[in-house]
């Protein structure tokens, strides 16, 4: 009975010293707030009235206290029983690492404006080096307060003298602690009490949530794999273009009934048109076209919207590049960390490329300013026989790069560079049938362009002349460098057409623009404004122009290029396929009749558009004109979301892991 006492009174000795360990813990998740809030802020240039929601942060910091203490007190009770200097080493060691790690993910989503996640287990050492390199200068001052303020913390915790805390409140405390392990709605950042999503993301703590993601990524990955899928989707509208399944051994493959939404805009000859697909990298609607929500910095790209075929409410499916080639090619699923970075595993799959090639002799050629193995581009092109691969390795001596930015690194080419790079290919090759693809560079962190400072005044100039009222205005003053980059891509493109135009082949040329996303270091208004891009295809050969405010995505461009070609009879499309995507829909009215998953970052399958509902993680909206986006409370219709949602991953891993894309009979299509 002695030594039973004896245990209990040692425990509560341990829990009364953890306890008192843990509010210096507190202290130190609070003064990192307070350094966010300060320093970071200001060196970041956050938008104004930020200070406002990073001290609504708090709450998400005290939360993020209790249960770091709560997951670190039974491990720290048991080495306590042996030994308290072990316990005590224990926790001081752990809460360190743990408030430099929220430091360093601070200082990311600084730079990058999204918060760090399960995103991060996608990439690859070199890739992450590459993305660190491009965030242009370090600053030393908030480095050195880095270091002096962990010298100080170790300092405080070896200082420490225990409290006596109350029994009563040591009880109320551990209660606290274990409470706040209940995932319940309350104790995450509600998007309905936010102006912007930029908001939110400054109030969540940034440790928090890249430990929740992490967890949701390896708990959801888990519980996923070990359902089945069904072929019917959960929810689906009956005015859409359904799919008819054909194989339950090919959970995406289906009837290809694919309407030729184009064909009656364009005037199509004996010769089949060249395609040229231009994906402008980080080109959004916020900043992109009339009624854009910023104001547009695209003036060229907006007069040739008058010209075109031109859709509103465009959707990327990735808030990153790693998926657009698939999606616009390919209308293909995601993979676990997006298609390319399967490598030599992807499946076997049908592509706009692959096709062309074998129906009609077309060529293909990719362009690109930057190092084209970076997302796995360069394989995915391969594999659909693309015959040119044009990077930063094959521009010559005649072209010059991007200005290095303060630490040395540049992209690569700038725009004008791989614009002009495309047309001299061109001329070396007049008289082929191609189907091309360009990638730009110049919209990315660092945002250093040629002739910095004529954009600098070209944005200026812009910005007075646009009616915004003062507070956007204002708003985007804050990020000169980045409306200059668009503003310099604008300029390339006017001076890509006004070249291409000289060119015989122009005139019988389907140019296809959109954004691969929005870009996210000018803090983005909601959830769903990350993939909101604009989609324009303009020819010689329309008949007339159009505006459509109908919801469409990357998924559906592939789909609606192929019946095009079948439509005009330059091929025979595949009687049956996989796309993920319904077509083009050439509806001038706001409407969305499909549902389509949305990739977040790399592994992280989070967001479903169906019909005019919109899910993004655990929250649910309502989609309205413009992709504007309200909180709807309804768990019963969010849970049915999130089972569609659940189900397509399903599909998604059976088919991308065992190669249950297209059978056998359709590698005809492919390129061996």
């Amino acid at each position: 009975m002695a030594n039973f006492k004896e245990s209990i009174n040692l425990i509560f000795r341990s829990l009364r010293r953890f306890l008192s360990l843990s509010f210096i813990l507190a202290t130190m998740i609070l003064t990192v707030r307070l350094f966010e809030l300060i320093i970071t802020s200001n060196f970041a240039n956050y938008p104004e009235g930020s200070f406002i929601y990073m001290a609504a942060g708090l709450k998400f910091d005290l939360i993020l206290y209790l249960r770091i203490s709560a997951v670190l007190m039974i491990p720290f009770l048991i080495l306590a029983y042996f030994s308290q200097k072990a316990a005590r080493i224990f926790f001081i060691s752990l809460s360190i690492l743990l408030i430099l790690g929220d430091i360093l993910l601070i200082q990311y989503f600084s730079t990058a404006r999204v918060p760090l996640g399960a995103d991060l287990l996608g990439y690859s050492l070199q890739e992450i080096r590459q993305t660190v390199g491009a965030s242009g200068e370090v600053h030393i001052f908030p480095i050195i307060m880095i270091v002096l303020y962990l010298a100080l913390m170790v300092r405080v915790f070896i200082k420490h003298v225990y409290f006596r805390i109350k029994p009563w409140a040591m009880a109320v405390l551990t209660v606290l602690m274990f409470c706040s392990l209940i995932p319940v709605k309350q104790l995450s950042p509600d998007p309905s009490k936010f102006k912007d999503e930029f908001s939110l993301l400054i109030a969540t703590n940034k440790l928090g949530f890249f430990a929740e993601s992490i967890t949701a990524h390896y708990l959801n990955k888990e519980s996923l794999n070990n359902q089945k899928f069904t072929l019917k989707p959960v929810t689906s509208s009956p005015e859409g273009n359904p799919f008819t399944y054909v194989d339950p051994d090919y959970p995406f493959l289906h009837q290809e009934t694919t309407p030729d939404a184009l064909g009656e805009y364009f005037n199509l000859g004996e010769t089949p048109p060249n395609i040229v697909l231009i994906v402008v990298e980080s080109l959004g609607r916020a900043y992109s076209g009339p009624n854009a929500n910023l104001g547009s910095f695209t003036p060229f790209l907006d007069s040739l919207m008058q010209k075109s075929l031109y859709w509103e409410n465009c959707l990327s499916t990735s808030g990153r590049t790693f998926q657009v080639l698939p999606a616009t090619l390919g209308s293909l699923p995601f993979g676990e960390r997006g298609f390319a970075e399967l490598g030599e595993k992807m499946p076997d799959h049908l592509s706009l490329i692959s096709i062309l090639r074998k129906q009609a002799g077309y060529t293909s050629t990719f362009v690109y300013g930057g190092e084209a193995e970076f997302d796995n581009m360069e394989l995915f092109l391969r594999k659909q026989g693309t015959d040119q691969i044009i990077d930063s390795r094959k521009f010559g001596a005649a072209y010059k790069k991007l200005p290095a930015s303060g630490n040395g690194f540049s992209w690569g080419f700038g725009d004008r560079e791989i614009f002009s790079r495309y047309i001299e290919h061109v001329k070396s090759d007049p008289d082929s049938r191609k189907v091309d693809v360009m990638l730009t560079l110049a919209m990315h962190s660092p945002f250093v362009v040629t002739n910095q400072d004529y954009y600098n005044q070209k944005f200026e100039s812009r910005l007075a002349s646009l009616e915004l009222s003062e507070k956007i205005k204002t708003f985007d003053q804050q990020y000169t460098a980045q409306f200059a980059s668009i503003l310099y891509f604008d300029e390339s493109l006017q001076h890509f057409f006004n070249e291409y135009s000289k060119l015989s082949s122009f005139q019988n040329t389907i140019f296809v623009i959109t954004g691969d996303h929005r870009m996210p270091e000018i803090p983005i208004s909601t959830q769903i404004d990350r993939f909101h891009v604009p989609l324009v295809i303009y020819s010689p050969l329309l008949k007339k122009a159009e505006k459509f405010s109908s919801m469409v995505t990357h998924f559906d461009i592939a789909p609606s290029l192929i019946a095009l070609l079948d439509g005009g009879n330059y091929i025979s499309r595949p009687q049956v396929a996989s796309w993920i995507g319904h077509g083009l829909d050439n509806s001038v009215d706001f409407r969305n009749l499909n549902t389509y998953p949305l990739m977040r970052n790399k592994n992280e399958i989070l967001d479903l558009a169906s019909n005019t509902d919109f899910l993004a993680g655990q929250n649910l909206f309502q989609i309205y004109p413009n992709l504007n986006i309200e909180p709807l409370d309804d768990p019963a219709h969010r849970k049915l979301l999130k089972e569609e949602l659940d189900n397509f991953i399903r599909k998604n891993n059976y088919a991308t892991q065992n190669n249950k894309l297209i059978p056998d009979s359709l590698k005809k299509w492919t390129f061996q």
